[in-house]
């Protein structure tokens, strides 16, 4: 795009056209208005199908957040019409996120990249406390936590999510036969707890420090309040993000979705930035 373009606007992609190839740098996003797109991952084993696309769905989004080089190809299988969006019309969304949201976009991201096998960007620094940009007061409660302390149980209503500062915590889930299995071990950057926040659901596995942890403590209220300052096209991102990892869900509280009131809307006050 030069710089005469406009910052979004209406294009119709042939059938047959490659909107991104994986590993090219990210300069674009599109809202796919209408039409059918396939996104294809390639491996060592060879190019698979990931999923076919369509009305509604954010194409090229990730590496304009994370600035990860395009984790996938998607190509046109009809004709598609779209909004594009530039790169600075897309950062310029971010740039008026809630430090806490944005945070929230490339942590999703990250564990959207880990379950393809993709290489993750590096961690974000998180030796700050995150604010909000309205307030210079902290959003978020900083704390300690001993070795072996629970966070949370699989099982239980999810009341808060928890940013990592220092230390380790486990991620450990109960199976049917009783027996324990750690899904993973976190460390500092990462966050965890959010999933259920988003979904509405139960926990879905336990949350154990392994030593002693220093975790910023993000209440449910902070958390919802965080998401909804962003404009909805970035709540619908998050939604997609949360089905992929979690499946579709009923409620989704934390986006304040009950039905589809959150569907991505190119035209929200001029602009997809709402």
């Amino acid at each position: 795009m030069t710089s005469q373009q406009p910052a979004n606007q209406r294009v119709m992609i042939a059938e047959g056209r490659y909107l991104t190839r994986q590993g090219d740098e990210g300069d674009r996003a599109w809202l796919i208005e209408d039409g059918t797109l396939e996104v294809l991952l390639t491996t060592a084993d060879g190019t698979r199908k990931l999923s076919v696309i369509g009305r509604g769905a954010v194409v090229g989004e990730m590496s304009l957040i994370d600035g990860a080089p395009r984790s996938a190809s998607v190509v046109a299988i009809t004709d598609v019409r779209a909004v594009e969006l530039s790169r600075v019309a897309f950062r310029q969304m971010l740039e008026r996120c809630e430090p806490l949201a944005y945070y929230l976009l490339t942590s999703l991201i990250a564990a959207i990249r880990r379950s393809y096998g993709l290489k993750e960007m590096g961690g974000a620094n998180t030796d700050f406390g995150i604010r909000s940009v309205k307030s210079p007061q902290k959003i978020l409660d900083r704390r300690s936590f001993e070795k072996n302390h629970v966070f949370f149980r699989q099982g239980e209503r999810a009341n808060a999510a928890y940013l990592i500062q220092s230390g380790g915590v486990a991620i450990v889930r109960k199976g049917e036969n009783g027996e324990s299995t750690v899904l993973a071990r976190l460390g500092p950057g990462r966050i965890f707890g959010e999933l259920a926040l988003l979904s509405g659901r139960p926990r879905a596995a336990s949350a154990i420090a392994e030593q002693t942890t220093i975790c910023e403590v993000i209440t449910r209220d902070n958390f919802s309040k965080a998401v909804m300052s962003l404009p909805p096209i970035l709540r619908a991102i998050i939604r997609i993000y949360v089905e992929q990892l979690s499946g579709p869900t009923a409620l989704r509280p934390a986006l304040g979705v009950t039905n589809d009131d959150d569907k991505p809307d190119a035209d929200a006050g001029g602009q997809p930035a709402g």
